[in-house]
């Protein structure tokens, strides 16, 4: 994989060459993942066009879109809206796990919700997500706020029908943890103030710090939740992505030597 350096984004890379279990490799940068885009500088945006992006795909809220537009900058790279109902943890339900306990087990349980939910809000959207490979429209770069929960379950799904390995797949996801001292002060104030928001009331940084984390037990609640909702990985992928044995194959032959 190629870790890129954008100055207006900080959790953003290429899934070039990412092995799969069978040998071959992701061939190109088909595949890139980020946090919003809504900061980039005209640099950034160049250097994602020398990728050859062709498409972004949001996977954010409308009203996080609207908060934080993203300005794509050239005619030849499409924007597709896939919203994943939304940032959840504004849902009522989950954000009172963090209102009822503002510290970091609070936190740990909200993020643990999130993830479970995360198959069902991602599944009616995987056939477009799936689609725009076998229809020209890649390289595709899939973001959402972080790059790290509704775009880490995503692109797990996605690494999973390319053959990936588990252990690949959540050392990937795995890099996208961050904690609120890495953060520059305009994003320590924006965390602060959406998590502060979400609760109505201020919370530890120790709270926030389990917010940005990544950690393989969320991910792994995800999976979870796909084996006893939809009775696994491969069932919910044929279920959802939109492609068949043959697509699957076709699919494996386009990203993969």
């Amino acid at each position: 994989m190629v870790v890129l350096s954008l100055s207006g984004a900080d959790n953003v890379r290429s899934l070039k060459g990412m092995p799969t279990a069978d040998g071959r490799r992701i061939n190109g940068h088909h595949i890139v993942r980020s946090d919003q885009l809504y900061r980039l500088s005209f640099e950034d945006w160049h250097r994602l066009q020398q990728l050859g992006v062709k498409t972004v795909c949001d996977l954010r809220s409308s009203g996080e879109r609207e908060r934080y537009p993203s300005r794509l900058p050239a005619d030849d790279m499409q924007h597709l809206h896939l919203e994943v109902t939304g940032d959840m943890r504004a849902d009522p339900q989950i954000a009172a796990m963090l209102a009822n306990h503002p510290v970091a087990e609070g936190a740990r349980r909200m993020m643990l919700e999130v993830y479970r939910r995360l198959p069902a809000m991602l599944a009616p959207h995987l056939a477009k997500l799936f689609g725009l490979f076998s229809s020209g429209r890649a390289p595709v770069l899939i973001h959402c706020a972080a790059g790290k929960d509704r775009t880490g379950v995503a692109v797990a799904l996605l690494l999973h029908a390319l053959g990936v390995a588990p252990q690949r797949i959540m050392l990937d996801y795995l890099l996208s943890a961050r904690r609120f001292g890495d953060l520059d002060g305009e994003r320590q104030e924006a965390m602060s103030n959406a998590v502060n928001h979400m609760v109505r009331q201020p919370v530890s940084v120790a709270a926030i710090d389990a917010v940005l984390d990544a950690r393989p037990e969320y991910l792994m609640a995800a999976y979870a939740a796909i084996d006893a909702e939809f009775g696994g990985i491969e069932s919910y992928l044929r279920r959802f992505s939109g492609l068949d044995e043959t697509g699957v194959h076709t699919l494996r032959n386009t990203l993969l030597s």
